[in-house]
């Protein structure tokens, strides 16, 4: 997905949600905000939305001398999450097929974004969403592709969100599936990390790896050997998120097993998913089925 016009005010909308995390004045972000507009003039339309918010957000951190503003609510956010994983449970219990409930109640995890959002109600985002159908919906594709499946890739996103996740590594295992979750290696905005993962108890039913970067998104000149070797491999990939949909949308060596799992939270990316809306869960790929 290529940038747009509208994506600069998204640019600095997460700079001043940094900034006031990081409890910087308001002169001071008069002047770190001045000072991006000079930067988002050289970006470049044609990379996508998550390449670009990376170097604008990184560029904030070191402006206002933070390595991570958001280390508190991402915290918080993995406790908070956990206080709504008696729904989920209790949802898969009733549930004739667990692995799509699952995948609804992550999707719903999707919301808990600081960059984007700081006030939700995710209590009531889990209950509708679990209520609801995704309204782009390939997971009848995905399951005939998941029984010629070994190993499965999840590309993670968001703390607070990675809790939710858990049942979806926990199903696949059960399934006697190879499943890898890949977390950041290095804060931004509140993405998780390797210590996030195991907060959420995803060592336990999954391989956790990291992207060897902490772009949002994926970003293959900064990613690992390991990262890139086992995206290679894997057979089916769930990517969760918006950066990572930016990121991974038009990359098309990887249509014939990505999986994109996200709630649409911007109008351009509605636009760019077709039959979606903004606010919609979805759950669709970019490959062709025979």
């Amino acid at each position: 997905m290529k940038s747009t016009n509208d994506c600069i005010y998204c640019y600095l909308k997460q700079a001043i949600n940094c900034m006031d995390n990081a409890k910087v004045k308001q002169e001071k972000q008069t002047s770190v905000l001045y000072e991006l507009m000079d930067l988002i003039k050289t970006f470049d339309v044609n990379q996508s939305p998550s390449y670009n918010s990376t170097i604008s957000i990184l560029k904030t951190y070191e402006l206002i001398n933070s390595s991570d503003p958001f280390i508190e609510e991402k915290i918080n956010s993995n406790i908070e999450a956990k206080k709504y994983l008696p729904i989920i449970h209790d949802a898969l219990l009733n549930s004739k097929d667990k692995l799509r409930t699952a995948l609804h109640a992550s999707s719903a995890g999707n919301m808990i974004d600081m960059g984007i959002f700081k006030n939700y109600d995710i209590k009531k985002i889990l209950i509708d969403t679990l209520e609801s159908d995704f309204s782009v919906d390939h997971y009848s594709f995905f399951n005939k592709k998941l029984e010629k499946t070994k190993k499965i890739l999840i590309l993670g996103d968001n703390c607070g969100e990675i809790i939710f996740d858990e049942p979806i590594t926990n199903i696949l295992n059960q399934m006697n599936k190879q499943v890898y979750y890949a977390v950041k290696s290095g804060p931004i905005l509140n993405d998780a990390l390797y210590s996030d993962a195991l907060v959420a108890n995803i060592d336990k039913s999954a391989t956790i790896i990291e992207t060897g970067s902490n772009d949002l998104g994926v970003n293959f000149k900064n990613a690992s050997n390991k990262f890139k070797k086992i995206f290679k491999e894997s057979d089916l990939i769930i990517s969760k998120g918006q950066a990572n949909f930016e990121s991974l949308d038009e990359y098309e060596a990887g249509f014939e097993k990505i999986f994109f799992l996200l709630k649409v939270k911007c109008e351009k990316v509605a636009d760019v998913i077709p039959n979606s809306s903004l606010g919609d869960a979805v759950f669709f790929t970019r490959m062709r089925e025979n």
